[in-house]
């Protein structure tokens, strides 16, 4: 019989006791994925959003607990404007709206002369006008809500008329609905305020212009963060919250996962205390019975860990969409697994050292009058 074959048979002897293992061990890598991919989708999608547009750096209100109570005048823009190495300033107002009859959608509103009206990538349609309560939706949103050029949908309880279809590559982006800057303020009764400036410098690689501008516009009034795009989540402390006790849920199911297997073996070596003894008598040193224990404990995690990153993977993708439609961008299929069989591996290890560790001081007398 094989090293492999051995280990196999040992863990078939009580297949109902491996069954549940295994399934314990999926639970807890499906639950650390979803809770990982989401945690670090949602840090990411945001920054991913603003660096599509080319934007170098963000201006907001600063330790928001929501990101979309920051409220800003619009007139805050011209003091922007005015700071050396700034080259271009886009205002814009967000909101987190009703859309259609069951969804949810980023709204944003840009100026006409936002720059990013003319460089948005169009799959079809045109650009809308101020005042026309247009709404041009993303690819992924108006897939969702079953609309395309032409068609009206509601967006925060009131209707308007979809003017085309933009074709965004972030997911975030892909999502979201855009309207012309005073439309979605009237919309929100927030005349002249918006959410955050976008900002574009001179010399966006030129690291000391970067940090300059950022103090040079800090010192402009107290209250406001200056960000770059990597960093906007991190402003916003619902994220940090979330982050955290995902983080914290997922450590307590990887803990009661690697408790399991450590049950599960402790459980099969106090039965097996004659065959250790049988072994050790035969020649085994105790460095092969260390590794036999080992490796029946990686063998569970990592069969479970395999059903845990199919499980994680189907659970993050449900989960994403029904935040942003279309999904987070969490995480590859390949990472995805190549995480969750790390995580069962290292389940197996901490689970299985303790019943190898006493299996391999079993001393050969001790272990033959064993009942």
């Amino acid at each position: 019989m094989t090293w492999l074959g051995f280990m196999l048979r040992n863990l078939l002897r009580r297949p109902g006791r491996s069954l549940f293992t295994l399934i314990g061990v999926a639970l807890a890598v499906g639950s650390f994925l979803v809770l990982a991919g989401l945690s670090r989708g949602l840090s990411t999608v945001a920054g991913a959003s603003l660096d599509e547009r080319s934007a170098h750096l963000v201006v907001m209100q600063r330790g928001l607990v929501e990101f979309f109570s920051s409220r800003l005048p619009e007139s805050f823009e011209a003091e922007l404007r005015a700071v050396p190495g700034v080259a271009r300033v886009a205002p814009e107002l967000g909101a987190f709206l009703p859309a259609g009859e069951d969804h949810h959608a980023l709204v944003g509103g840009w100026r006409t002369d936002s720059p990013f009206w003319r460089e948005m990538p169009l799959l079809r349609g045109r650009l809308p006008a101020p005042g026309e309560g247009a709404v041009v939706l993303g690819e992924s949103l108006a897939e969702a809500l079953q609309a395309d050029v032409g068609s009206t949908v509601k967006i925060g309880f009131a209707p308007l008329r979809v003017v085309a279809i933009s074709g965004f590559n972030s997911m975030l982006n892909r999502g979201m609905a855009l309207m012309m800057l005073e439309d979605l303020q009237a919309l929100l009764a927030r005349p002249g305020e918006v959410t955050l400036f976008q900002i574009r410098l001179t010399r966006p690689g030129d690291a000391a212009q970067t940090e300059a501008v950022r103090k040079a516009i800090a010192a402009l009034r107290p209250g406001i963060a200056v960000v770059t795009t990597d960093e906007v989540a991190r402003e916003n402390r619902t994220l940090r919250i979330v982050s955290g006790v995902s983080r914290a849920i997922a450590l307590i199911a990887l803990a009661i996962a690697a408790l399991s297997v450590l049950n599960t073996l402790a459980m099969a070596v106090e039965e097996r205390v004659r065959e250790i003894g049988i072994l050790a008598a035969l020649g085994w040193t105790r460095r092969q019975i260390l590794a036999l224990i080992l490796g029946e404990g990686l063998i569970l995690a990592a069969t479970g860990g395999l059903g845990g990153a199919l499980l994680g993977g189907f659970g993050l993708s449900a989960l994403s969409r029904v935040i942003v439609p279309g999904g987070l961008e969490a995480s590859t299929a390949l990472v995805l697994g190549a995480l969750g069989l790390a995580v069962a591996v290292a389940i197996g290890a901490a689970g299985a050292f303790y019943p190898a560790f006493r299996a391999a001081r079993l001393r050969p007398a001790a272990a033959l009058r064993h009942d």
